[in-house]
C-alpha cells in the first residue's frame, strides 16, 4: 500500500501527539507525605505513620500521641541498638544503629483505645509512653 507525502506527514503527527499525551499521564504522581515534623522526621511518612525518634538513649516525642488506627515506627540514631517494648503488646525487637524497626514502614499498628508504657529491653532506664485516642 502506498502513502502520499500528506498522508504520512498527518500519520507522523499524529503519533508524535499521542506519544506526547502518554507522556505527560506518565509523569504524574500520587503519592502524599506528611510535612517534616517531630513525628516524621524526614517529611517522608505516609500521613498515618508517624516515627519516635531515638536518640542519646532518650525517645522522642514522649508521650506520642496517635489515634487509633494510626502505626508507630521507630527509628534509631544513636550509636548503640536499642528496642521498643511493651510486654504482651508489642515487641520491636533490637533496632540497630541508623535504622528503624521497620525500614519497609510497617511499623507497630495501635488498634486499641489506650496509654502503651515501653521500655528498652537493652537499657532499662530508657522508657516512653504512646496515648491513643479516638
Amino acid at each position: 500500500m502506498a502513502f502520499s507525502d500528506s498522508s504520512a506527514t498527518r500519520s507522523t503527527v499524529g503519533a508524535v501527539i499521542l506519544l506526547a499525551l502518554s507522556a505527560i499521564g506518565c509523569g504524574s504522581s500520587t503519592t502524599t507525605t506528611s510535612p517534616v515534623s517531630p513525628t516524621n522526621p524526614e517529611g517522608t511518612n505516609p500521613a498515618n505513620l508517624l516515627t519516635v525518634t531515638i536518640k542519646n538513649g532518650v525517645y522522642s516525642p514522649n508521650p506520642v500521641m496517635v489515634k487509633v488506627g494510626q502505626t508507630v515506627n521507630w527509628l534509631n540514631s544513636d550509636t548503640v541498638a536499642h528496642s521498643a517494648t511493651d510486654s504482651g503488646v508489642f515487641d520491636t525487637g533490637s533496632i540497630a544503629p541508623t535504622s528503624a524497626h521497620s525500614d519497609n514502614g510497617d511499623g507497630v499498628t495501635f488498634n486499641t483505645v489506650g496509654t502503651y508504657n515501653y521500655h528498652c529491653t537493652l537499657h532499662a532506664n530508657e522508657t516512653a509512653t504512646v496515648i491513643v485516642t479516638r
